[in-house]
């Protein structure tokens, strides 16, 4: 059957997008602006889970963020153009490419990067909702080498932003934010990277891997292969051949590198070896682990 014996390649997202993300982005601009307008001069200074950034640092990278896409999406200009080659390339360009603008970045005050972040926001947000959100004209990477609809573009970016924030609370001893208003359309974002890298799976039409997140937000995602490749489907096929269960706190570390590998043994993981090891190597984000070492 297609498929069997050398992996199968998926069908892509669906045109018509799960929701709006303009409000759910606007929603984040405003959670990110109010966290950082209370906090104090050493809180800045705090460092966070990405290496050698302070809170300072990161929040100047989400500011870099905020500028490259308002000059793609908004602008249509690339004055940094992604080199063509390997994933690894890319990944590495993209790593010094934000390196080199935190570092330029380091003379602004925490007051200028939240002035920043808050004149950005609302543009963000008229460009979104000013998109053709079913035109296939965004490249998510995680998500496979063709272009996607607009919409998981824009799900990308807020869930980078979303992620980011996150990282502020760990810094500051602060839980997650895992208000479903967010975390859902977040998560609902970050699944897409799953049929993408089980396409290298050897598999039959009906296999079935499910995927449970529980805790403050729940939900049941179930994979199947068929002809064209691995699918999102309402029921399993009639054959399991993998199962991962996590809570939501678990589920987007796991999936952006934010958890330590000491910390997949708290996963409930079952199933064929090739697939579960798929499973647990699944990751919605460019490039390698960048988490700092400590508690996570």
């Amino acid at each position: 059957m297609a498929g069997h014996g050398a992996g199968m390649s998926g069908t892509g997202p669906p045109s018509e997008p799960p929701c709006d993300y303009a409000g759910p982005f606007a929603v984040e601009r405003d959670r990110l602006t109010e966290l950082l307008a209370g906090l104090q001069a050493a809180d800045w200074e705090r460092p966070s889970p990405c290496p050698g950034w302070t809170v300072l640092g990161l929040c100047c990278h989400l500011v870099g963020d905020d500028l490259g896409l308002l000059a793609r999406n908004r602008d249509g200009f690339l004055g940094t153009r992604a080199p063509a080659g390997s994933e690894a390339e890319f990944a590495a360009w993209l790593d010094e490419l934000q390196a080199e603008w935190v570092r330029a970045a380091r003379r602004l005050s925490p007051r200028l990067v939240t002035d920043l972040l808050r004149w950005a926001g609302p543009q963000i947000t008229v460009t979104f909702a000013g998109e053709d959100v079913r035109a296939r004209t965004a490249s998510v990477s995680w998500a496979g080498p063709d272009l996607v609809p607009a919409w998981l573009g824009q799900a990308r970016e807020l869930s980078e932003y979303w992620i980011h924030r996150q990282q502020v609370l760990q810094a500051l001893g602060r839980p997650s934010d895992l208000r479903a208003d967010l975390a859902g359309p977040v998560l609902d974002a970050l699944r897409w990277a799953y049929p993408y890298r089980l396409a290298s799976a050897a598999a039959r039409p009906g296999d079935t891997v499910s995927i449970s997140v529980t805790g403050p937000l729940a939900r049941t995602w179930h994979l199947v292969a068929a002809e064209t490749g691995w699918q999102f489907g309402d029921q399993p096929g009639p054959r399991r051949v993998g199962s991962l269960a996590m809570n939501a706190e678990q589920a987007w570390r796991l999936l952006t590198n934010n958890m330590p590998a000491a910390g997949q043994a708290a996963l409930t993981v079952s199933g064929d070896d090739a697939i579960t090891s798929i499973l647990l190597r699944t990751r919605a984000i460019i490039g390698a682990s960048k988490w700092a070492s400590g508690e996570l």
